[in-house]
């Protein structure tokens, strides 16, 4: 399309607010009819750069593009926690063309600091909280040519399904769903079309699990493979930095730009731009990690890209998964909520009231640490000696295999409510290590793993996830597969009934 008709477009279209709906959008011509066609929506991010690039429109342009769409669909999704609209629309024109993304607009989860953007963990106790200075992570985000255009929300303090600050986030395919972890705006926010490439965080599960739910990719890199996401400069033990998507490509690229090339403990591995024809040994197991057994409808769903991947020339093994789930949450209960004790002290000491009635913590956060108040000595060191040899728990997988092919999670995506930040974990505790009981013990390790939009559930419609594994440092043989894996069945141009390729934007 010519300069001048998209000028037209960008002049012509105004944002249409939509407040709330309340049963799925039917793809029908009277729809259709409707919508002001936003004819950006099927470029990825490095489409968009080099629509800039060529000239075709500018990144303040495109910034109101994207504007126009949370003022139509965050309405709907409520996704987004802090706007960060003017400080984009600054910036916008002072991004080079050269950069990788030149200008393109992106979201950040709210749970990294960017300088001059609150940052509250999904919490009311920090809900003022505005850093100063930007990590490296996010100076490099934004060397890379993204133009931070606002934050997504999370459950408190990455726990749990659901923000209380916030309130609930929607999932584009059906609003009775959760978009799952702490990365739910991440992953609503691409499968709505806000834009194509969002940033998310990943400690126990959180860029793949939305990626499950919202038919989006989701890449968690090695421990130390990124640049440092933290205010010390150091890294986190189990979170790590990188990117929810549509597609494979946009990943890959905003992981070349914010790889940490130093190879002090990875060689990088660049831009990876295609699959590979090495053929892999991947070990699949579909039941899950033992304690959390695997519905039948996931279960079916893995199955049949179990014989894709045999089809594409993989050797493929079913295996049983080698982690003792009920094992490994047991552990991890003993070792880390122990270290949120000073929390509930400050709380205590700021309001005088007991932590889950001091209106700054959700009863969920404060139930889940004061657990902590009933381990024994000995059972907090028995948690921490677990994790000190973490490696051991996976029983020597990738001496045999090159893959670990798994579902996301063991069950199909939880309906809104199911866990509520107003509940406690006593009751419902159990119920959330289910949804992470795969993706959690990655973390621990330090591995990478990766969630592939594959399936759709035949029980609920819903999306399903595929997650690979591979031995920390293997990240480019994720990249490749992800490539291949989206050659063969494509999903960038499946859209969500609520997104805004079907909602006038």
């Amino acid at each position: 399309m010519s300069n001048i008709s998209r000028r037209v477009f960008l002049a012509s279209t105004s944002a249409a607010t939509i407040s709330t709906f309340t049963s799925r959008i039917p793809a029908s011509a009277a729809i259709a009819s409707l919508r002001a066609h936003d004819e950006f929506i099927d470029y990825d991010a490095l489409g968009l750069a080099r629509l800039i690039k060529e000239k075709e429109i500018t990144a303040k342009e495109l910034t109101e593009v994207v504007i126009r769409r949370n003022e139509a669909l965050n309405p709907i999704i409520n996704c987004i926690a802090t706007q960060a609209f003017e400080r984009a629309r600054e910036k916008a024109p002072v991004f080079s063309s050269s950069a990788t993304f030149a200008g393109v607009p992106t979201l950040v989860k709210d749970m990294i600091d960017v300088a001059g953007l609150r940052r509250s963990d999904g919490s009311r106790l920090l809900a003022t909280n505005v850093p100063n200075k930007s990590v490296k992570y996010i100076e490099a985000l934004e060397a890379s040519g993204l133009n931070i255009v606002g934050t997504t929300t999370v459950p408190e303090f990455a726990s749990g399904l659901e923000s209380e600050l916030y309130g609930q986030t929607r999932n584009p395919w059906d609003l009775e769903y959760s978009c799952i972890a702490s990365s739910s705006g991440a992953g609503a926010a691409v499968a709505a079309g806000f834009v194509p490439l969002v940033h998310g965080t990943d400690g126990g599960g959180s860029n793949r699990l939305p990626s499950h739910a919202c038919g989006t990719f989701g890449f968690k890199p090695s421990r130390y493979r990124m640049f440092s996401g933290e205010a010390d400069g150091g890294h986190d033990l189990f979170k790590t930095n990188n990117a929810i998507s549509r597609t494979v490509r946009d990943s890959a690229a905003l992981f070349n730009d914010t790889e940490d090339k130093s190879g002090k403990v990875y060689e990088p591995i660049g831009r990876v731009t295609g699959p590979s024809h090495m053929r892999l040994r991947i070990a699949y197991a579909p039941n899950g990690v033992k304690g959390y057994p695997t519905v039948a409808s996931i279960r079916e769903a893995q199955d049949e890209i179990a014989n894709l991947l045999a089809d594409l020339g993989h050797r493929v093994e079913l295996i049983e998964h080698p982690v003792n789930g009920t094992e490994f949450f047991e552990n991890f209960r003993f070792s880390f909520l122990p270290k949120f004790r000073p929390l509930l002290a400050t709380v205590t000491a700021i309001t005088g009231r007991a932590p889950a009635e001091s209106g700054l913590l959700s009863r969920w956060t404060a139930t889940m640490i004061e657990t902590s108040r009933n381990f024994t000595d000995d059972q907090i060191k028995r948690g921490n000696a677990y994790f000190e040899n973490a490696e051991a728990i996976y029983g020597g997988i990738f001496d045999k295999y090159d893959l670990l092919f798994t579902p996301v999670t063991p069950d199909e995506t939880p309906r809104l409510g199911s866990i509520k930040p107003s509940e406690s974990w006593d009751e419902k505790g159990h119920l959330f290590e289910r949804v992470m009981s795969i993706t959690a013990p990655t973390n621990a390790v330090g591995d990478c793993a990766i969630a592939v939009p594959l399936s759709t559930s035949r029980l609920t419609g819903m999306p399903v996830g595929s997650m690979f594994q591979a031995k920390a440092g293997s990240d480019k043989m994720l990249y490749e597969l992800a490539y291949e894996l989206e050659e063969a069945l494509p999903w960038k141009d499946k859209w969500a009934p609520y997104s805004a390729k079907n909602i006038p934007v």
